[in-house]
């Protein structure tokens, strides 16, 4: 369902600095379109783990690069898609992340997007890293 005024997707600099000006633009996308404020910070709380990771482990080291979201609403779910060039997650990442330790500073931001969403799949396709996260809309 394309939105007025809002842009179909919207590309950043892969840096932790921009991440904020993809979950705006979520934000603005799902008040744009009725999405409860619960399913829509699950969303936000999704995109800004999966963001956060991009930058500080797939662009890490690299000169540029970019991440671009694209998010789609209809036949009552969310989509929201996020592709960078980056370095590809390691294999099996998103079908069993590792669990840590309670006082460990890192290493949950997988099990949050997967408990946030519906359903997550990550796709490696011509050096495009494609993370597709989707939350049923009741």
């Amino acid at each position: 369902m394309p939105l007025p005024d809002l842009p179909a997707e919207i590309s950043v600099p892969a840096r932790l600095i921009e991440v904020r000006r993809l979950a705006e633009h979520l934000r603005k996308v799902c008040r744009a379109s009725g999405v409860s404020e619960m399913t829509a910070f699950d969303c936000e709380l999704a995109l800004v783990e999966a963001a956060n990771n991009v930058a500080e482990h797939g662009h890490a080291g690299l000169a540029e690069g970019e991440m671009t979201l694209s998010v789609q609403i209809g036949e009552g779910r969310l989509r929201m898609e996020l592709r960078d060039s980056g370095k590809p997650v390691p294999e099996g990442q998103f079908l069993a992340p590792a669990t840590a330790s309670r006082d460990a500073p890192r290493g949950r931001g997988i099990g949050i997007i997967r408990s946030c969403l519906d359903t997550v799949d990550y796709i490696r396709e011509d050096g495009i890293n494609r993370l597709i996260m989707i939350k049923r809309l009741d």
